[in-house]
């Protein structure tokens, strides 16, 4: 992910954005892929690293252990310009290089990747589109398909005001998550403008709501200590593919607020996805420790939402790129902090 000061995210799980960008600046790259593990392994199948000619790159695929001697391969595979399959840890002929627990793993390095191929893997993703690459298999069975899936970058939308608010926001940053944050109150948007790469859209009243498209591949939270904004705002949430949604509030304030919400002729069905009180502990009564919370529900919520991105495995042919659209449009969002002085 490209951060606000223009640097990457060396240990980010999306490296196509940067891969487009070494390319747009003359360098050839290397997109490698983990296609076979041996044991147990701290990244999945699927897991990507690119690296640029010039020996920057991102993405990760182990704990540490073999990304820099990744990087030399994937430097020589381009200077000779073909295609390689390596093995790493147990069998390997880099016998210096040893995996935890005697495992093993293969990566495919490919350099012929085209560069249409990237760009609209890339158009795909930053239009919150899902999208696939094919990897060469370079196993000996020419039948073999390797597809790699991908699924837009996790979203967190966050509506609410102050201290918790703003901190989830923060902590979505760093996680690595987009990051839209509404808010009615100006002092709360003002203070997250100060963090680069956080969306901020306005909420101009209770009665003129922003319209939610929250695809499957976003989370909510609803952050009020003055809930009377969630009566109009939740029943819209809930109408949403959202993966998550919380609201925040003790038990009793929750109970209080289904019931609200029921006589408003909320579904029985749709108020179950409501989360509440949200986060994963109740306890925490510092903004950070409530922000924490939420975003550790998230996070284990996210892990069902990301079923089935990874790598596949198909003797048949596939189409470069899905066929299936998203019924729901992501929300478009008004600023980006850091690079505007007001929310408009």
């Amino acid at each position: 992910m490209k951060m606000p000061a223009e640097s990457w995210d060396q240990f980010d799980d999306y490296v196509i954005d940067f891969a487009v960008d070494r390319k747009r600046r003359g360098e050839r790259i290397a997109i490698v892929t983990l296609v076979q593990i041996e044991g147990s392994s701290p990244r999945p199948l699927g897991a990507q690293m690119a690296v640029s000619e010039s020996g920057r790159w991102t993405g990760y695929l182990s704990g540490g252990c073999i990304e820099r001697a990744v990087v030399s391969e994937a430097i020589a595979a381009i200077q000779d310009g073909e295609n390689r399959r390596v093995r790493y840890g147990r069998g390997s002929k880099y016998f210096d290089i040893q995996l935890p627990c005697g495992s093993a793993i293969e990566l495919v390095f490919d350099v012929n990747i085209a560069d249409d191929d990237l760009v609209a893997i890339d158009a795909r993703l930053h239009r919150r589109l899902p999208a696939m690459m094919h990897v060469p298999s370079l196993a000996g069975d020419e039948s073999e398909t390797l597809t790699r899936i991908y699924a837009p970058r996790t979203r967190i939308i966050i509506a609410g005001i102050g201290p918790s608010a703003v901190q989830l926001s923060r902590l979505g940053l760093v996680t690595g998550f987009e990051v839209v944050l509404y808010s009615p109150d100006a002092e709360t948007r003002e203070e997250i403008l100060k963090t680069p790469g956080v969306e901020v859209v306005p909420i101009p009243s209770a009665a003129s709501l922003p319209i939610v498209h929250a695809d499957r591949h976003t989370a909510v939270a609803v952050m009020f200590h003055d809930h009377e904004w969630e009566t109009n705002l939740l029943p819209l949430i809930l109408e949403t593919d959202a993966f998550y949604v919380g609201a925040m509030g003790s038990r009793k304030t929750h109970q209080r607020r289904l019931d609200i919400l029921a006589r408003f002729g909320v579904e029985k069905e749709k108020l179950g996805r409501i989360r509440g009180p949200a986060g994963l502990f109740e306890s925490g009564k510092s903004a950070s420790s409530i922000a924490l919370s939420i975003l550790a529900e998230i996070m284990q919520a996210n892990v069902s939402a990301s079923a089935g991105v990874g790598l596949l495995f198909d003797g048949r042919e596939i189409s470069p790129l899905p066929i299936w659209e998203p019924i729901s449009q992501p929300l478009a969002v008004s600023c980006r902090s850091g690079n505007a002085a007001a929310v408009r």
